[in-house]
């Protein structure tokens, strides 16, 4: 019996050690990397990658730390987005000017002048605005009283328009009107504002006459108040381009069929998710699909539960449609490909259910479902010693120590972008593919601890056994 009790402490010890085991999967991070600094402490910024939010298991990323050597979470706060991209300007291009007489009167009739050839030649050919010594009233003035921009090139573009003074050009400060017509006849008020020259404070020149415009028309008249005429020696023309924006990381994402139609979609807990795209099953094919969530608030699902098996839990739970009539199409148009355009997502639920409502005996391929995330940058403290570690993907984490951003973060860089970088330098789990295959390797551990508790168990009833049956010998 001695050695019966010795086995069953043996048993115990290994049930015991299972159970261990077995809290020590649901309770330790799933996922873990190691990071690399820039500087051995200080506060660092850290950009989030997709295997890391994939891991996540908690909404808010309340089961995320950073570690240092020693085993101590390290405070850390989530970081605000960076400005957005300003919008650049294009280079800048030449314009024809050519000055116009002093007096109103001379200019009117050389404005006069060019808008009767303006309309002779208009079918024919096109006007070239450019001074001729000859008389009349296209000749270059002495004294200029304003100056003519020929901007037809410009149909269509918005940008800066910048007046460029003469190399040789004195001293001024006035303000100039810019004035604008299709026709030379009729003018209307684009843009006012100082232009200046100043050299006083040392050979090279400080200038001022930039206007904004929109579509400008055909041409343009710079005009001043009485008095000195300025020395421009040219004018130019710089597009406003479009801010370049960088698109949002794109996660498909797994679907289970239901029973009764239609399939069950698991948002992962982690993605700051914006917006939402499906995808026809298949090209030149049109589908109207509702999508379904919960009616009560559920808890985002346990890691150890496959998607198929939620599909069989979930028939029973009350659902309401949340976005309905969405139409999914791809279709070929004359040789391009045209799909429907995703759409944003307010909530975000644990699951969402996807049916299709027209047809309405449609039994194809489920369509594909991707979701748009926002970029995820984080802030942390980091002590000393390292190496760091960064750990995420744990149901019974609780909140760890936040870091205070308001007092840290400079007023010239509110968004911590220039911060030293961290980055993940090794991953110690590899990529997460699916919360399906963390699943299924969960339960493949449970599996063989089970088994292995089994086998432990009849070795030791069958030891038991024996000694019992050599003790009845004896």
């Amino acid at each position: 019996m001695r050695c019966g009790g010795m086995l069953l402490a043996a048993l115990s010890l290994c049930a015991a050690g299972a159970v261990r085991g077995a809290e020590a999967v649901t309770g330790d991070f799933e996922w873990h990397a190691t990071l690399a600094t820039e500087r051995n402490e200080g506060l660092h910024q850290l950009t989030l990658d997709q295997d890391a939010l994939l891991a996540a298991t908690q909404a808010g990323l309340r089961d995320l730390r950073v570690f240092n050597a020693n085993g101590e979470a390290l405070p850390l706060a989530r970081l605000p987005a960076p400005a957005p991209a300003q919008a650049g300007r294009g280079p800048p291009r030449t314009l024809k000017m050519v000055p116009l007489p002093a007096s109103p009167q001379a200019q009117d009739r050389a404005l006069a002048d060019y808008a009767v050839r303006l309309v002779r030649e208009r079918d024919r050919t096109t006007l070239e605005i450019a001074p001729t010594p000859s008389e009349g009233a296209a000749a270059t003035p002495r004294e200029p009283g304003a100056y003519l921009l020929d901007l037809r090139p410009l149909k269509d573009l918005q940008g800066e328009l910048q007046l460029h003074f003469a190399a040789d050009a004195p001293d001024y400060a006035n303000t100039a009107t810019v004035l604008g017509s299709d026709d030379l006849v009729s003018w209307r008020l684009l843009a006012s504002g100082p232009l200046a020259h100043n050299r006083q404070l040392g050979d090279s020149a400080i200038e001022r006459g930039s206007f904004a415009l929109q579509p400008p028309p055909a041409f343009a008249r710079v005009t001043w108040p009485a008095g000195a005429a300025p020395a421009l020696g040219g004018a130019s023309f710089s597009e406003q381009l479009a801010a370049t924006i960088t698109p949002l990381s794109r996660t498909p994402l797994e679907l289970a069929g239901l029973a009764d139609g239609g399939w069950l979609i698991a948002l992962p807990a982690g993605l700051p998710i914006t917006r939402i795209a499906i995808h026809a099953p298949q090209p030149n094919q049109a589908l109207r699909v509702d999508l379904l969530c919960p009616q009560n608030a559920s808890p985002y699902p346990y890691r150890h539960h496959l998607l198929r098996e939620l599909a069989n839990r979930s028939a029973q739970q009350p659902w309401y449609p949340c976005r309905g009539g969405i139409e999914v199409y791809k279709a070929d148009r004359g040789g391009q490909w045209v799909e429907n355009p995703p759409f944003e997502m307010p909530m975000h639920p644990a699951q969402m259910q996807l049916r299709v409502v027209q047809p309405k005996d449609y039994r194809g391929a489920p369509p594909q479902v991707e979701v748009e995330w926002q970029p995820v940058r984080l802030a942390f403290l980091a002590r000393a010693p390292g190496p760091y570690q960064l750990a995420v993907g744990s149901e019974t984490a609780a909140d760890g120590p936040v870091l205070d951003l308001a007092s840290l973060l400079s007023r010239d860089d509110p968004a911590g972008v220039h911060l030293p970088a961290a980055s993940v330098a090794q991953s110690d789990t590899g990529p997460i593919a699916s919360r399906a295959q963390q699943s299924a390797r969960a339960q493949s551990r449970w599996r063989w601890s089970l088994w292995a508790v089994l086998l432990l168990a009849v070795g030791a009833l069958s030891a038991l056994a024996w000694q019992l049956l050599q003790n009845l010998r004896r």
